[in-house]
């Protein structure tokens, strides 16, 4: 499945390259030198976090791909878990691609104001317990976001989002084994480009 996709989107890249025409390129919601702020809650808590966008590529001259920085923060008061209190932060690399002003039959037009996005990097996880047989320990390692925002208007969007910050690690009475859970939100909340 894998080495299908990387030939379809080679196909794609090329095919693009091939008949691409300038004024078929399409301005994307999130473009390069944009400062981006959001927060939400949900299932898993309250998240926050900012984004600056470092460089746009367009495919093929034509689909707007959108690369940056981003920071996120996850607290879970004891949704997820009851007795613990779990707060995470990470670093990542972003992607966004959406399609502003696409023209788009009657009906339908409401599609161009979405902006899809995911991120990439390395989180820290942690937390805290009022179980005494547990003994929490922070975890570091491999994190990763998605998300879709609706804009409104240029500036302020509603925004959906899924991410995993990273694993606790926990030693349980006594054990020197460890045991570990994932720290991870899903939430709805809005982005504000500053």
């Amino acid at each position: 499945m894998k080495k299908v996709l990387a030939i379809l989107l080679v196909l794609l890249c090329t095919v693009g390259f091939s008949f691409a025409d300038e004024t078929l390129a399409f301005t994307p919601y999130v473009d390069k030198g944009e400062l981006l702020a959001n927060v939400g809650i949900g299932w898993g808590g309250i998240s926050g976090g900012i984004e600056f966008t470092l460089a746009r590529i367009d495919i093929g001259g034509i689909i707007p791909l959108t690369f940056g920085a981003a920071g996120r923060v996850a607290i879970d008061p004891g949704i997820f878990t009851p007795d613990w209190t779990s707060f995470g932060v990470g670093g990542f690399g972003t992607a966004h691609v959406g399609f502003k002003e696409i023209s788009l039959p009657d009906g339908l037009t409401w599609i161009s104001n979405f902006d899809a996005y995911l991120g990439l990097g390395l989180g820290l996880a942690s937390g805290t317990t009022s179980i005494s047989y547990y003994e929490p320990k922070p975890g570091i390692g491999i994190s990763a976001f998605s998300g879709a925002s609706y804009y409104l208007n240029d500036n302020l969007a509603i925004n959906f989002e899924y991410g995993y910050i990273g694993r606790i690690k926990y030693d349980w009475d006594g054990y020197t084994s460890e045991y570990s859970y994932p720290l991870w939100y899903s939430n709805i909340g809005v982005v504000l480009k500053l």
